[in-house]
């Protein structure tokens, strides 16, 4: 009963709303653009140019709208440009045959790593504490799992409801386990996908690059915005081989301890290249993960920055 009344609080507020993003997602972006801008005050000056490109998902549109909406209020003079069109989705979002077929459901690989996760999610506990009938319920490991995205995601949303005490931390940690495991499998630097699935971030590289020497070619200050989804986020992370997220790691019941899905992609993650230029035309670049900095393998005597060039060449451009 104290479930089936949290949940009401839930769905009250959930209702016709899956799938777009929340109102704390709203501020999350807001604040982020609000950051970058005070941060880098130079490349959001005047009449400076920013292009803002997005998946065709509406909360990723949204996203950009938000954080877009932002910049021109700390400075109206900024000529922005929003488009959300289909065209970008061949790099924002790049999935080719191959990796949907790798994708999906029925994969071998996730048939390979089923004891794995099934050693790990053992639901009966939960069932009993919930129902006087137990054995009734059809399905109690996806039963198990809705519930743990619920507590999960409950961090994203605005009601002040908590579904983490219906749970051991043992039963948290067993479902994380397996989700952090398929989203390394499916994006990351996991054996089992032989460097397919971050091949496909190959194109959204390739724009970054074009898009970074078009605005160091004008001379004018630009800034180059896309916003799409975490998976390809995961996936071009591991392509740059920034640090922490190219570790390889065979074993499932290792996986956590390789790679921990939410250090690299929370909500509103983000990756943002930083281009400085000195009087004499020399270009440094510097990554920020979740406006961190972060390191990449090529040679600099003055990390975290890196010469341009030297990057272009270690991603064969």
């Amino acid at each position: 009963e104290d479930l089936r009344q949290r949940l009401q609080v839930v769905c009250e507020d959930a209702i016709g709303c899956s799938g777009h993003i929340t109102p704390l997602g709203e501020r999350q972006h807001r604040q982020i653009a609000d950051r970058m801008f005070r941060s880098f005050p130079r490349v959001f000056k005047g009449q400076a140019v920013v292009d803002a490109k997005s998946s065709t998902s509406l909360r990723c549109a949204m996203s950009m709208s938000y954080f877009t909406e932002r910049l021109k209020e700390l400075n109206p003079r900024l000529q922005v440009s929003r488009r959300p069109y289909g065209k970008y989705m061949d790099f924002i979002a790049h999935e080719d045959n191959e990796a949907k077929a790798f994708a999906k459901t029925q994969a071998p690989w996730r048939r390979d790593i089923q004891a794995f996760e099934d050693s790990l999610v053992k639901p009966q506990r939960l069932m009993q504490s919930l129902f006087k009938q137990p054995d009734a319920i059809k399905d109690p490991v996806e039963l198990m799992r809705s519930l743990y995205w619920l507590a999960a995601d409950m961090q994203n949303v605005e009601p002040d409801v908590t579904f983490y005490d219906f749970f051991t931390r043992d039963e948290l940690l067993g479902i994380w386990r397996t989700v952090n495991g398929r989203m390394y499998v499916g994006n990351a630097a996991a054996p089992q996908n032989g460097g397919l699935m971050p091949r496909q971030a190959q194109n959204l590289l390739r724009d970054i690059i074009e898009r970074a020497d078009e605005a160091i070619a004008s001379g004018t200050p630009a800034a180059h915005l896309r916003f799409g989804h975490d998976t390809h986020l995961l996936r071009l992370l591991t392509l740059m081989h920034i640090t922490g997220t190219d570790r390889s790691e065979a074993d499932p019941y290792r996986f956590h301890l390789a790679w921990q899905d939410y250090r690299l992609a929370p909500m509103a993650a983000n990756l943002q290249f930083i281009f400085f230029r000195n009087k004499a035309g020399h270009v440094l670049v510097k990554l920020l993960l979740n406006e961190e900095e972060v390191t990449i393998p090529v040679k600099t005597d003055c990390a975290p920055y890196y010469d341009w060039q030297e990057v272009k060449r270690f991603y064969g451009f």
